[in-house]
Parts: C-alpha cells; sequence; structure tokens
C-alpha cells in the first residue's frame, strides 16, 4: 500500500523565498566551479580573488542560504497546509527566513573578496561576512521562536519529532559558532580551542541539522507505518542528535588530535550511523523507498551512514589524511540526499515532466564520481591532470541542472495563470 502523502503545490507558499534560496544554490555551485577553475590554474581574474575567499564564499553561501532556507520554506509550506496561516507564529517564521536569507546574500561578496577578515570603511575596520553571519543566527533564533508558537499544528503528525529534534540542532551548532568568536577575542592564541569549536557547529550543522530535517522530510512524504519501526523513532533519533555534536574531532587535522579525541569521534559517528541505518532500515520496510522522487535521497543517506560506520570502526590512518575521502563523504550528504530532496519537492506538483529531476539526480552522480578520481580508492597508474579537468566539467553539471528545472516550473506556472 503506498502511505505516501498527497503531493502539495510547493509554488503555491512563499514563492519569493524559494527561488532566492533556489538561486543561492545555483550561484553557491557557479562558486564551487569557479573554485576548481582555480585549482588547475585556468582562473585569471583581474580582482585578484584568494581560492581561500572562494571557498569561503562557496561553502557559506550553500549554508546560509540553500541547506538552512529550503528545509525551512518546505516546514513553513507544510505547517501552513494544517490551516496555520492566520497563526502569528507563521508570520515571525517567514520575516526570520526572510532575514536570514538576505544576511546570507549580502555576507557573500564579503566572503568572496575578503573571507574573514575585516573590511576598511573610512577609518573604521569592521569584519563584515562575520557580522552578517551572526545575523544570519539571530535569524535562525526568530524562526525557532515563531515554531515553537505553531508546532502544535504537527500535534500527532509522525514528522513532528523529527523537525523539533532538526531545530534544536541548529540551535545547538549556533551555539559553537558565537564560541568561536567569544574564543578568538578572549585567547586568540587557543588554535585547538578554536578549530574544536569551528568543527564542533560544522558538524552539529551537517550531522545534526541536515541529516535530520532530511528525515523529517522523508517521515513526511514516506509516512512509514508503526510496525515498520523496529525500535521506536526516538531511539533512532537519540543516537544520531547524541552522537552528531561528537564527531567534531573528525575536522581537526592530524597532528592535533588526541587519542581521546578520536576515540569520542569513533562513539559520535557509530552512533550517528546506526540512528540513520535504522531510520533508512525503516524507510525501506515501508516499501516506499521505492518511490521515483524520494527514494534517492534514501539511497544515499543510507550510503553514508554505511560510510560513517566504516569510518568508526577502521584504523584511521586508512582515511583521516586522505582529504578528497573527506570531501566525497561531505558531498554525498550535501549534494547528494540534500539537493535530490529539495529539488524532488520541487517536481512533485510541479506539473512538468520528471526528465527535469532526473536531470538532476544524473548531474548529481557524475559529480559524486568524479569527486572518488582524487581519492586513494582511484588507482595511482590511473591518475593525471585529466582528473583535475573532469572536476571543473562536472562541477558545472548541477547548477545547469537545476536552473533548467527552475525554468520549467517558471514557464508551467506562466502558461497556468
Amino acid at each position: 500500500m503506498d502511505r505516501t502523502a498527497p503531493t502539495q503545490q510547493p509554488t503555491r507558499m512563499n514563492p519569493l523565498l524559494w527561488k532566492i534560496s533556489l538561486g543561492c544554490f545555483i550561484i553557491a555551485a557557479l562558486t564551487g566551479f569557479l573554485y576548481r577553475l582555480g585549482m588547475v590554474g585556468w582562473l585569471s581574474t583581474p580582482l585578484g580573488l584568494a581560492l581561500d575567499n572562494i571557498r569561503h564564499a562557496h561553502s557559506h553561501l550553500m549554508f546560509f542560504g540553500w541547506a538552512v532556507p529550503f528545509p525551512m520554506v518546505i516546514l513553513i509550506n507544510y505547517i501552513v497546509s494544517k490551516e496555520g496561516q492566520k497563526r502569528r507564529g507563521i508570520d515571525l517564521m517567514k520575516y526570520s527566513l526572510a532575514g536570514a536569507l538576505a544576511a546570507g546574500v549580502l555576507a557573500y561578496p564579503f566572503f568572496l573578496f575578503y573571507g574573514y577578515r575585516p573590511v576598511e570603511m573610512g577609518s573604521v575596520s569592521l569584519p563584515l561576512s562575520v557580522i552578517l553571519s551572526g545575523v544570519v543566527m539571530i535569524c535562525w533564533y526568530g524562526f525557532l521562536w515563531g515554531y515553537r508558537k505553531v508546532r502544535d499544528l504537527l500535534d500527532a503528525d509522525a514528522s513532528q519529532l523529527w523537525f523539533d529534534g532538526a531545530l534544536v540542532m541548529l540551535l545547538i551548532c549556533s551555539l559553537g559558532a558565537w564560541g568561536v568568536a567569544i574564543i578568538q577575542a578572549v585567547d586568540p592564541d587557543n588554535h585547538l580551542f578554536v578549530k574544536s569549536l569551528t568543527h564542533f557547529f560544522l558538524a552539529t550543522f551537517t550531522e545534526g541539522w541536515v541529516v535530520l530535517v532530511l528525515l523529517a522530510i522523508l517521515v513526511m512524504k514516506l509516512r512509514p507505518a508503526s510496525e515498520d519501526w523496529e525500535l521506536t523513532p526516538n531511539f533512532w533519533l537519540g543516537c544520531i542528535a547524541i552522537g552528531a555534536p561528537l564527531t567534531f574531532p573528525y575536522g581537526i587535522s592530524e597532528s592535533l588530535l588526541s587519542p581521546m579525541l578520536l576515540m569520542v569521534a569513533r562513539l559520535g559517528g557509530g552512533l550517528a550511523a546506526v540512528g540513520l541505518l535504522g531510520v533508512s532500515y525503516t524507510f525501506i520496510s515501508s516499501g516506499n523507498w521505492k518511490h521515483k522522487l524520494w527514494g534517492w535521497a534514501v539511497g544515499l543517506l543510507a550510503f553514508k551512514a554505511v560510510m560513517q560506520l566504516f569510518a568508526s570502526i577502521v584504523p584511521s590512518s586508512f582515511w583521516l589524511s586522505d582529504h578528497a575521502l573527506r570531501i566525497f563523504y561531505l558531498h554525498v550528504l550535501l549534494l547528494g540526499a540534500l539537493t535530490l530532496t529539495m529539488t524532488a519537492w520541487l517536481q512533485s506538483g510541479s506539473g512538468i515532466t520528471d526528465s527535469y529531476f532526473y536531470a538532476i539526480v544524473i548531474s548529481v552522480f557524475v559529480v559524486l564520481l568524479s569527486l572518488v578520481l582524487p581519492t586513494a580508492f582511484w588507482p595511482a597508474n590511473w591518475g593525471g591532470t585529466w582528473i583535475y579537468q573532469a572536476l571543473v566539467v562536472a562541477a558545472l553539471l548541477p547548477p545547469l541542472a537545476v536552473g533548467t528545472q527552475w525554468v520549467a516550473i517558471t514557464i508551467s506556472q506562466k502558461k497556468k495563470v
């Protein structure tokens, strides 16, 4: 029996918000393409862009303009479908989301040209990229407060638990970012503490917020029955929520990583992987994971969990120094599962042919396959400069595919008017 939720028209609610967020994805992806050009020496610009700044602009716009706002749009849309459009909390969520998007977009050029460096403004020097990042997180708090006012509309909805957990992770990860600012002001020479808090933010954001909000959307869409859960959803969510923040040592350089920190990371990674595998098994046992749109994300999340569990068991020397392997792992989650879930939501009920979504699927898998090439899994004697040239070409495919889907949806909307 198909227990998937009825498709909802994604463009009916908050069209401007999702369009800005989708535009952020395209710009951030093109910035990643620019970074790849620089890596192979094909980037020549009179603006004197530094590769580190390009990378920061790429990652921050992906986080602040795509990985947080688009799932928030989906959550608002879902709550409104529960007859919540007249609740004051909804307006607070919308305004907070709009503020976070605006600040994230404004921060992009400052990251691109200055990175974290202060910007000279007359006699004043201000780290505008850092300040605007702080504004983004303050807007997150406004969204959380608005959600608190309307979350009762999701009572008895299976997705409520997962949305709650995701938003708690977003709150916790922001504390790590504030901690970095405090330590840099109080004890700037404490590099280990600064790195630890930085990666605490990143780990809790990716392994906590991103994973849990994707699971919330998939639970909302695939609707596994109570008998499909081998253990309660609270147990699997608890594994992920406890394990995610503990994985922060994986981002610290090997020379600074103590045996105790490595043990903490292994424990956290193992817990988070078990939790994600448990939920993946639930989706598979429900039978709805084969859905033409949502099944791709389920498969990639399960694959990510297997990689994470493997990393928690094998000797650290096998993978810790392989930076390319860690980049591949992150892209399986952030480019793979996240992007395919967001574009699947756009596709559902859009009225356009599914071939546009499948083009995005192909582009994502081409990028993921290209990211295997620089890793230790690719035979060294098959290497060469062609690998990095292939990375450049592959990086251009997702923004083109997503942009094409956007154009097709826009044309379809205009025909209906």
